[in-house]
């Protein structure tokens, strides 16, 4: 597994990620120059996991489930933003001096997702009180884990996909 060790469902699963990340992010700050782009590789690579399986099985169930609309369209939106700098850090076309700002935005955009996906009453208490088999849900989240591991190990995980962001170049 990516993140965690033994975790007993899918939301379980999803709070030990953002663990993870908030743990790597903490390196990623206190890191030399040449370590916080190695570590910044490696927070951009789990979150991308971490994204597809919130994207792929835990938002389309919860909004099955009655989900607050508002708030799983707010963390698509979150994810996307998230997306745009990990290409962008992923890219490898970055000034070495600036990749440590990109991380540093990209890190408080994650803390701040992850903390309203957390809160009370957030999308994780929402799926808790839901009827969906989050236990079951973690199998698939595993499974699909080990699929994603196994692909980043080969090739490289592939350009991570904005759904409801777009960026246009408009003249000013």
């Amino acid at each position: 597994m990516l993140f965690s060790s033994k975790p007993d469902d899918a939301v379980d699963k999803l709070k030990a990620d953002h663990d993870a990340v908030e743990d790597l992010i903490k390196r990623i700050d206190q890191a030399a120059p040449a370590e916080k782009l190695r570590l910044g590789i490696q927070m951009c690579n789990m979150l991308k996991i971490h994204m597809a399986l919130e994207e792929e099985l835990f938002y389309p169930a919860l909004r099955q489930a009655g989900g607050e609309k508002a708030k799983l369209d707010e963390g698509i939106v979150e994810h996307d933003t998230g997306k745009i700098l990990i290409n962008d850090v992923l890219s490898g076309k970055n000034e070495k001096d600036i990749v440590g700002a990109k991380l540093q935005v990209l890190g408080e955009d994650m803390k701040h997702h992850q903390d309203e996906e957390e809160d009370r009453g957030g999308i994780f208490d929402q799926a808790r009180d839901s009827d969906i088999d989050l236990e079951a849900m973690l199998a698939d989240m595993l499974a699909r884990e080990a699929e994603l591991r196994s692909e980043l190990k080969l090739d490289g995980l592939p350009v991570a996909k904005p759904t409801e962001v777009r960026i246009s170049a408009t003249k000013a």
